[in-house]
């Protein structure tokens, strides 16, 4: 990490980074599933007029065995195609929290300075990060010293707290900032 970057722009920069090799990795596992499945297309080609294979007869041997070696190929062909599947959808999943960190990230990076307790009053609609990137919007129940206690609507129960490096913005009047020092819209 850099001096000039903030923890949140490395954690969004490493998410890039592995989203990144995800996408190689899936797009190399899905050449690979490509090029089994034209390899075990090929190994049928001795059955491609759908001559039985006749027992008995002088070709039998040769015949069964390459049935089999195909049938091999083409379970091998398989188990790769649905590697590649799998390795697409870490790659979008992957994109997707990239994207989200990022976001966030660059949210957290153009403040002027951190939340503190003086910026909310009861009632505000708060945006804050519940993990490393889901959000989810609230009202303002109680503003502490270190937290705000967010309306959880079930009366009580389920309030949760929040420290204020995790709100991202705030909604008073009809108007969001996402800088405390800025009263005004984004």
């Amino acid at each position: 990490m850099t001096d000039d970057q903030t923890p949140q722009q490395e954690a969004a920069r490493r998410a890039r980074q592995k989203a990144q090799d995800a996408q190689e990795k899936a797009d190399k596992l899905t050449a690979e599933s490509e090029r089994r499945s034209k390899s075990t297309f090929d190994m049928y080609g001795r059955f491609a007029g759908g001559q039985p294979l006749l027992r008995g007869h002088h070709s039998y041997r040769s015949a069964r065995r390459a049935k089999d070696r195909a049938d091999a190929a083409s379970e091998r062909a398989i188990d790769a195609h649905k590697a590649a599947e799998a390795a697409k959808r870490e790659a979008k999943w992957a994109k997707a929290k990239a994207d989200a960190r990022t976001e966030i990230a660059d949210i957290v990076a153009t403040r002027s300075r951190p939340w503190q307790s003086s910026d909310f009053q009861v009632g505000d609609i708060v945006t804050v990060r519940t993990f490393e990137t889901s959000t989810d919007r609230c009202r303002v129940k109680r503003v502490n010293k270190k937290t705000l206690t967010l309306d959880g609507g079930g009366g009580g129960w389920d309030d949760p707290k929040r420290e204020y490096d995790r709100v991202l913005s705030r909604t008073r009047d009809g108007i969001t900032t996402t800088d405390p020092a800025d009263g005004g819209t984004e």
